[in-house]
């Protein structure tokens, strides 16, 4: 019974629409400065690595998934696109003529 569901709100996502692309680059350096200074006093630093350099490496190392992001295997095979041309040439004559003769 559609009818009388009530849906759930929406969340809160909490996205920025702007950005400071200076505050990111600004924020980034201070870290990786704290974190180098922690490696010269020997204390433990945990690793977070930038989102930004594991954008597309699952695609990437997929050939299954990089078949489709590249844009040269998009294209239909010439053998393809001439049989079904052919194809509906003979459909569109049966169509218009009621038989398959020529």
């Amino acid at each position: 019974m559609g009818l009388f569901s009530t849906r759930e709100p929406r969340r809160f996502r909490g996205v920025h629409i702007y950005t400071s692309e200076r505050k990111d680059k600004l924020d980034k350096l201070v870290a990786e400065a704290k974190r180098e200074e922690m490696r010269e006093k020997g204390e433990h630093v945990e690793y977070t690595p930038d989102i930004e350099s594991y954008r597309g490496k699952f695609t990437q190392n997929s050939s299954r998934l990089s078949r489709f992001t590249d844009p040269e295997r998009r294209r239909l095979h010439p053998g393809v696109a001439i049989a079904l041309i052919v194809v509906l040439v003979i459909v569109w004559h049966w169509i218009m003529t009621g038989s398959f003769r020529f």
